[in-house]
């Protein structure tokens, strides 16, 4: 049977204006519902921005996830089951480590006390549409490695989202087809319109991702290709000096090639958004700023080539700057503590 929905008109631009000079997110008051399904230890990160991007376009009371707060001696199947039941639509988020592991090492979605397989059970089981959203280089599981209760979850066409330059082009695609699936607006303005208004409140303190990962991580790769030229241009001049012995000999030689390598490793992996990226950041541009400042103090009255003084400094400040951007300004969804879906 066919749910049905009371949805008020979306607000016009000009409402939506008035509500944004109040700092308050504007919200389309609707009976529609939707609920989100992940795993924290898979894709709670990406989970967090998907979230955002959709309490802004349907509201914080459509929008549900992390509803495992349940209190002690409760059937969790009866309270997942009153949730989700009530849901128009399920986002199911599918990360490298979806199916889960337990401490044996078996996949944790196997087992019937599995949230993740509960929620799947309750939405097939009430014919509530699910659509799949695979993140992080994964992909959908074979039918063959998935309960029987839930095999006909591997047939559905699934999103793909990048975490990466892409995820606003690919969210805006997801928001638009649970558009076609949500009863619509009697007034309603266009997506593109929308957008103007969809991060007031939860994520209008977002950071965007769409520049961030490009210029931060070409930045640290031009710092690292600027340690590996330091290391040659001393290693060639010891060649040419005869004491090519006398460059290993000297710990700031270590300290350019392995800043080097690892601003290129780190650089490139920050520009694929791979979240690893951000704590090897951390890590490298605390160790780089710290040991360069030791040589510029080292080696500032040496008579050193001021190019190569200036050079240092500069690359120093660059990475001050980085450990700022890796820690406060790394794109990422923030914990909420309204109602959702987890497991």
């Amino acid at each position: 049977m066919e749910k049905m929905s009371n949805c008020l008109p979306m607000p016009t631009l000009k409402e939506q204006s008035a509500v944004s000079e109040t700092n308050k997110p504007y919200q389309r008051a609707c009976m529609s519902k939707i609920a989100i399904s992940y795993r924290r230890e898979d894709s709670m990160d990406i989970t967090g921005r998907i979230f955002d991007r959709l309490v802004g376009r349907y509201g914080r009371e459509a929008v549900f996830r992390d509803i495992d707060n349940i209190s002690p001696g409760r059937d969790f199947r009866k309270h997942l089951k009153r949730i989700i039941g009530d849901a128009d639509i399920l986002i199911v988020v599918v990360g490298p480590n979806w199916m889960g592991e337990d401490q044996q090492g078996h996949p944790r979605i196997l087992t019937e006390t599995d949230f993740v397989r509960t929620e799947l059970e309750i939405a097939l089981t009430h014919g509530i549409t699910l659509i799949p959203l695979v993140v992080g280089d994964a992909s959908m599981p074979d039918p063959s490695v998935l309960p029987e209760s839930i095999k006909e979850f591997a047939y559905r066409n699934a999103f793909t989202i990048d975490s990466g330059r892409d995820f606003d082009h690919h969210i805006n695609g997801l928001i638009e087809a649970v558009d076609k699936i949500l009863p619509p607006p009697k007034k309603s303005t266009s997506l593109k319109d929308e957008s103007k208004f969809a991060r007031i409140g939860s994520d209008r303190n977002a950071p965007r991702s769409g520049l961030f990962f490009p210029m931060v991580g070409g930045v640290m790769t031009v710092l690292g290709i600027m340690h590996i030229g330091w290391f040659i241009q001393n290693l060639t001049s010891a060649f040419s000096a005869g004491a090519a012995g006398h460059i290993f000999m000297n710990v700031w030689s270590y300290a350019d090639i392995a800043f080097g390598l690892g601003g290129v490793f780190v650089g490139i992996a920050t520009i694929y958004a791979r979240y690893w990226a951000r704590f090897g950041g951390i890590i490298l541009c605390l160790l780089a700023s710290f040991s360069n400042s030791l040589w510029f103090i080292d080696n500032f009255d040496k008579g050193l080539p001021r190019l190569m003084l200036t050079g240092t400094a500069f690359a120093t400040l660059l990475f001050i700057l980085g450990i700022y951007l890796y820690l406060y300004k790394w794109p990422h969804g923030r914990p909420h503590s309204s109602s959702s879906l987890n497991s």
